[in-house]
């Protein structure tokens, strides 16, 4: 059940950066400015996060199977559709929606984990935490192997082939507890964003995920760019030395997992925030690397992708199962990870004005500000139940 569920996000990958991979063939093929496909990606960006606000209660309430699988469909129907469109609008329309249908995927998973395990949350969040970090791994090479040899089209046309089979595994392989969807269907939406707004536990963890959200975002943008002009390295290079950074966040997954449940509860929260913290330091030292060091500079982008994943993967996958009797496991998932992709919407134009205006200096103190403070908001101390009306803090279990 782990295992299904975990393949079966890594997959919504498939149709969520085959855009990505198809922007350079696109705009040759229909002579599309920069700014429109930039306007089709800012408009899956935009439902996605808004897609996450709105279903997490909605998940909640109607069931984490049903809609991961209304996700996996609507998300493949949209790809195919995508692949036989050429009109600007068009695309961009379909590209809208598709970022609700992929909304759809990440509550649902993280309220599927949590029900099946109960216990052991911090290493099963953990190391479920991977997938998303999995799937782009082999999203990339495999889109732009189908891109080179079978053109644009073909990885909006394929990859649904693909999803369809593994939606049909996922619904033959994945039970959901009756009882559990029975007992959320109680809550309204209405009530649970109040309780989640009135909790400051989980507005705290939801602000440091937006500024690590925003170093994350910045660093997969940006870090192609700083190679090259910084480092000197070349273009067929600068791949294979980003690539150090997820592959230090799956590591940090597996670490993250295999010590965590060793960790004495009340030192857990202290341990995340020095996690962040050395993701801050890992940044200076990154600034300051002289570009003849290469194998030095991939080492912190190594070190860079443990740092920055870890207290990533524990707010986005953790927290929520933690929280989910109170709040509603797919409630909390979605409005985290909504509130992470509205600051990095923002926080990706703000750090290329103060690039053009202040240079690599200035977007590297941006993202350091950025690390101490969601340091800063990990490591505050738990406010009392009593004050959030509810029995929950961040050490509870669910």
């Amino acid at each position: 059940m782990f295992i299904i569920t975990y393949i079966t996000y890594a997959s919504y990958y498939l149709t969520r950066l085959n855009y990505s991979i198809a922007v350079p063939s696109i705009s040759m093929d229909l002579q599309l400015s920069r700014f429109i496909l930039g306007l089709i990606g800012g408009a899956f960006s935009i439902s996605y996060a808004m897609g996450q606000f709105l279903n997490g209660p909605i998940i909640d309430s109607f069931g984490a199977k049903r809609t991961a699988l209304l996700g996996l469909i609507l998300t493949s129907t949209l790809s195919l559709i995508f692949s036989y469109s050429s009109l600007p609008v068009m695309l961009m329309i379909i590209w809208c929606l598709n970022g609700y249908a992929q909304s759809l995927g990440w509550p649902s998973a993280v309220k599927i984990i949590s029900n099946w395990f109960k216990s052991g949350r911090w290493r099963v969040g953990g190391t479920f935490g991977s997938c998303f970090l999995v799937g782009n791994m082999i999203a990339w090479p495999l889109l732009g192997y189908v891109a080179a040899n079978y053109g644009w089209r073909a990885t909006f046309s394929l990859p649904p082939i693909l999803l369809i089979l593994i939606a049909a595994i996922f619904y033959l392989g994945v039970e959901e507890s009756p009882s559990e969807i029975e007992r959320n269907k109680i809550v309204s939406m209405r009530i649970r964003f109040r309780r989640i707004l009135s909790s400051r536990n989980l507005m705290s963890a939801s602000i440091a995920y937006v500024m690590l959200q925003i170093v994350r975002g910045g660093f997969a943008l940006w870090i192609p760019a700083y190679l090259f002009e910084s480092w000197n390295l070349p273009l067929d290079i600068v791949g294979y030395a980003a690539a150090a950074i997820p592959i230090g966040g799956i590591l940090g997954s597996a670490i993250l997992a295999f010590i965590i449940d060793r960790i004495e509860e009340s030192k857990r929260r202290l341990t995340v925030s020095l996690l962040t913290l050395s993701l801050g330091l890992t940044i200076i030292l990154i600034r300051g690397l002289s570009p003849d060091n290469i194998q030095a500079g991939i080492m912190l982008l190594f070190i860079l992708g443990l740092t920055l994943y870890m207290p990533h993967i524990i707010i986005s996958t953790v927290i929520p199962m933690e929280y989910g009797c109170s709040y509603g496991v797919a409630s909390v998932a979605g409005f985290i990870d909504g509130m992470g992709y509205v600051g990095s919407t923002f926080a990706n134009p703000f750090t290329g004005w103060i690039l053009d205006v202040y240079g690599w200096d200035g977007a590297i103190i941006f993202w350091l500000i950025s690390s101490l403070l969601a340091s800063l908001l990990i490591g505050l101390p738990n406010r009392a139940a009593t004050t959030e009306n509810l029995n929950q803090t961040w050490n509870n279990r669910s």
